[in-house]
């Protein structure tokens, strides 16, 4: 800029946000003891993410992603208060960033949660009763209820509880529509009233 024009300006600073700091406060405001070392672990995967796989342009390792997935840490914790938080923190981030990445990636980024959580085996948290109104609403679109078929339209629903909007991409002919339509036909057999 000019400077005549760069005295109409006041100089400001910005520097990066402290990510690690961040979510400690956030693990520990969820009720995590062992915040320090979750938190450290959280922004290990996060930072070797943003390296180590591709680059997606609906990939966010940023501060949203992080909260969103502290949020849904925090629910986890909440709702099974006996599990250890390395568990929970484990399961938080493996099953709120599964659906959003592309399958070539899928192996990089699980094999990144098993080092950083070695030893740890935990199932998904499932909702029998919302799976099972599923396999109804797929069964009345003549849809064959597959298990993969299944766990997609699930992982869409988990999303949604956790984010104000998503994005469902993908090639043609993958199944995209049938997801959202399945979801849809769902809401309608759980009484809601969805807007398509």
């Amino acid at each position: 800029l000019p400077e005549n024009i760069k005295a109409l300006f006041r100089p400001c600073a910005m520097v990066v946000p402290d990510y690690g700091m961040i979510c400690e406060i956030m693990l520990v405001s969820e009720g995590f003891l062992n915040a320090k070392l979750l938190a450290r672990k959280f922004i290990t995967l996060y930072t070797l993410n943003r390296d180590l796989l591709s680059k997606q342009d609906h990939y966010d390792w940023g501060l949203r992603a992080i909260k969103s997935v502290l949020v849904v840490a925090g629910s986890l914790k909440r709702a099974d208060p006996n599990r250890s938080e390395d568990e929970v923190l484990m399961r938080a981030l493996r099953d709120f960033n599964t659906p959003k990445i592309v399958n070539e990636d899928l192996p990089v980024f699980l094999g990144l949660i098993t080092e950083l959580f070695p030893g740890l085996e935990v199932p998904r948290k499932r909702d029998e009763e919302f799976e099972g109104v599923v396999k109804k609403a797929v069964a009345g679109l003549n849809l064959q209820p597959e298990d993969s078929f299944l766990l997609k339209i699930v992982q869409l629903q988990e999303l949604l509880d956790v984010r104000h909007s998503v994005f469902v991409l993908g090639p043609a002919a993958t199944g995209k529509s049938g997801v959202i339509k399945s979801l849809y036909e769902t809401y309608k057999l759980q009484g809601l009233k969805p807007v398509w």
